[in-house]
């Protein structure tokens, strides 16, 4: 696929959300294309006017990801125009927003099917990252979870979760923290498939980041996020800003040699947390 602009060209997903907004504004910034997605256009549209200048190409689109046809088409479409330089896919629920089963089908289904089927309308030398969590390093192995989530895009998915003994993610605190685990190895597995097109596959992992997604958590969870403020080494919470530059230098050509992994953007709460338990 050959590229119409010398300018690169960024999907973002998710793109109205705190992590997503940051991204495309200093996207911009720095003289990419974008290629916005979320669900609400009338808030796309806002921001592609934010977004707009220097003869910048804003492109918008609405999009459920936990709908396959939706997503299938969107991909399609993408494969007719300019190739992509870089993905980052911000776009996810966390526990307070949803169910256990719309989260796994949003955070790790919809996420998953999304990345592969975008995959063919990236240009060699282009980089996905998404959006993991800190949960995900945290919450201790499971064979049986881990086993059953290990194909996030098999058929039956939430339904054989569904049937495990004890219905051990009907949290959906848990479910979250599992299926963002999951994310994290199958970034891990996958990267050598993409890596041999030339295209380079890697997550970050936020700790508490000052978002309305965040702040949402703190409101349900008081007690907990009180506990957790403590942990964080640098006692603050994250900037969806820092998440941004963290996801803009991880697409660049200055990381050029990295994939496969996770960069953990959490201030040391994950290092601070081991830590302890291991004490």
């Amino acid at each position: 696929m050959q590229k119409q602009s010398e300018r690169p060209t960024l999907l973002i997903t998710g793109a109205t959300g705190g992590m997503g907004r940051a991204c495309a504004r200093l996207a911009a910034g720095r003289g990419y294309d974008l290629v916005l997605t979320d669900l609400r256009e009338d808030r796309l549209q806002t921001l592609a006017r934010e977004c707009a200048g220097d003869g910048l190409s804003v492109d918008v689109h609405a999009l459920d990801v936990s709908d396959p046809a939706a997503v299938q088409a969107f991909a399609g479409q993408l494969g007719k125009g300019p190739a992509l330089d870089a993905v980052i896919h911000t776009l996810g629920l966390s526990p307070a927003m949803a169910a256990w089963d719309t989260i796994v089908d949003v955070d790790l289904i919809g996420t998953v099917s999304l990345l592969e089927q975008v995959r063919p309308a990236m240009a060699a030398g282009a980089a996905a990252v998404c959006i993991a969590s800190m949960s995900g390093h945290m919450v201790p192995p499971n064979p049986d979870i881990d086993g059953v989530l290990a194909d996030p895009l098999a058929a039956g998915l939430l339904e054989r979760i569904a049937a495990l003994p004890g219905t051990p993610m009907a949290n959906s605190g848990m479910a979250y923290a599992y299926a963002k685990r999951a994310l994290l190895a199958w970034v891990r597995r996958n990267a050598i498939i993409w890596g041999k097109e030339g295209k380079r596959l890697v997550s970050i992992s936020p700790g508490l980041i000052d978002t309305d997604m965040g702040k949402l958590e703190a409101e349900s969870g008081k007690e907990a996020y009180a506990g957790m403020r403590p942990l964080v080494a640098l006692q603050r919470e994250g900037l969806p800003e820092e998440i941004a530059g963290a996801a803009l230098f991880l697409v660049s050509k200055d990381a050029s040699y990295i994939s496969g992994c996770d960069l953990l953007v959490d201030g040391g709460f994950v290092g601070t947390f081991l830590s302890q338990q291991q004490a």
